[in-house]
């Protein structure tokens, strides 16, 4: 497990160090972005990152992509072959969630600590969180993330609601606050019982 962590940490050190580093071609089609197979084979290998599906082409979420672009990891074009900047990426899938900036951020910083994360399954829930080094769908994820942003009313009946499918799943309730200069702080959340 030790040494799959390394090999994803040695994926994005080859750009700090000012080593080749190999960029990969993604298309922008409805909301997401796919990666043909050969080069979505070991994005997913090396990163953990998206899900193949039955076309055969590895999709990767709105963050996930982001995560990539920002990094020099990954070119995305469009169907009529116009690249899109980080900035344009942003704008488009923002249209169609209000909440992709503060899910970005909390992505990017889990993926920073070496952690690996997985869309969440609905229900609240924004991402699940598999330990370092490990590969989703191999293990069980340990914690699922709920984010919650400085400033913004957090519904009572709604925590409880989450914090009871946590417990249902078997699984860690992290709130991950972001506060207004973007940074992020984890708290765990426990079911108390009287």
């Amino acid at each position: 497990m030790e040494e799959e962590r390394e090999e994803q940490e040695e994926f994005f050190r080859e750009e700090e160090e000012g080593g080749e580093v190999e960029v990969f071609s993604g298309l922008l089609r409805n909301h997401e972005v796919v990666v043909e197979k050969e080069a979505g084979e070991k994005l997913h290998d090396k990163g953990n990152y998206g899900e193949f599906e039955d076309d055969g082409l590895l999709h990767l979420t709105p963050v996930e992509a982001l995560l990539l672009v920002e990094r020099g990891r990954l070119s995305v074009k469009d169907g009529e072959g116009k690249e899109h900047t980080f900035r344009d990426l942003v704008e488009y899938f923002s249209r169609r969630d209000p909440k992709l900036w503060v899910r970005y951020l909390v992505y990017r910083d889990l993926r920073s600590r070496g952690y690996v994360v997985k869309q969440g399954f609905g229900g609240g829930i924004d991402f699940r969180l598999y330990p370092r080094g490990s590969k989703a769908g191999e293990e069980a994820a340990k914690n699922l993330i709920y984010i919650v942003t400085e400033g913004t009313p957090i519904d009572l009946k709604e925590l409880d609601r989450v914090t009871k499918l946590a417990v249902s799943t078997r699984k860690q309730l992290t709130m991950a606050l972001v506060n207004r200069q973007g940074d992020v702080v984890y708290y765990n959340v426990l079911q108390l019982t009287f």
